[in-house]
């Protein structure tokens, strides 16, 4: 067993079925580990990845900026309506425009609610459907989704495709996280290993052969190993380091040609939905 190993579960039940060893080679040598066993990184589908968290990270942002902008406007009308009126925090007002009809806001600041394009109700709209598809997700589409509602001023789905697609660009992938191309037997465009999703796998649970793992519970065995530019790579940029120096080429453009396979079928198959 070496760092840069990648190790796959056999048995047991556990949210991690594929991960990479971060401990260094000399410590596994002389069995520096400690009982906790093999310092390991998650790995998983890099689709997986960009369909959920990266994606769910995303419409957060955007609607944290949006809800600030909102709470501003609102704050305006709110102290307009009355002088001796303190301004409301963001929490309330974000609240507000999710738990109300942009009507009932309106009247409450004494505005006309008649105004069908006005800034409450394009944002309320949005806010809330963004918000739904968050909190409550109907398939694994459902964080795209936020993305797209939120780019309801788009007058087509290809123009709110384009805009949401470019914010999923692999050059905005978040410095805790290291691509690794393929992983042998594994079906996927690529993969990401979570350098801050640190786990421990027991020694005497990681094995390099099928036949010797699968007679223990929560076994993993060995299903690839990084090469060494990959491995120094990922154990530099493990202590936060975003270290790619003399890798090759071929890495960049592996990477970003599986987000455009990836965006190509979220294209694909999500227009053939809508």
């Amino acid at each position: 067993m070496r760092q840069g190993d990648v190790l796959k579960r056999v048995r047991g039940d556990g949210h991690i079925t594929l991960a990479i060893v971060v401990t260094a080679d000399c410590d596994i040598a002389n069995e520096k580990f400690g009982d906790a066993g093999l310092a390991c990184v998650q790995l998983g589908p890099l689709a997986d990845y960009v369909l959920g968290e990266h994606a769910r990270n995303l419409a957060r942002v955007q609607m944290k900026k949006r809800f600030e902008k909102a709470a501003q406007w609102v704050n305006e009308r709110w102290c307009l309506k009355d002088p001796g009126n303190v301004a409301l925090s963001e929490e309330r007002v974000q609240a507000w425009i999710l738990a109300s009809k942009p009507e009932e806001i309106e009247a409450e600041l004494n505005l006309s609610v008649d105004g069908e394009k006005s800034f409450i109700k394009r944002e309320s709209a949005a806010l809330q459907a963004a918000q739904s598809f968050i909190d409550a997700p109907t398939d694994r589409y459902s964080a795209i989704d936020a993305l797209c509602v939120l780019q309801a001023q788009s007058t087509t789905r290809s123009t709110q495709f384009k805009t949401v697609l470019g914010a999923l660009s692999p050059k905005k992938l978040p410095f805790d996280l290291f691509y690794v191309s393929c992983v042998p037997g594994e079906p996927g465009l690529g993969f990401v290993a979570k350098l801050q999703a640190l786990t421990f796998i027991p020694f005497n649970r990681s094995f390099t052969s099928m036949d010797d793992a699968k007679d223990f519970e929560n076994s993993f065995v060995r299903v690839g190993r990084l090469g060494p530019t990959f491995r120094h790579a990922l154990a530099q940029q493990f202590g936060m380091l975003f270290a790619r120096i003399g890798m090759p080429k071929a890495y960049e453009q592996d990477r970003d040609a599986a987000f455009e396979i990836i965006a190509d079928q979220i294209k694909a198959e999500m227009g053939e939905q809508k």
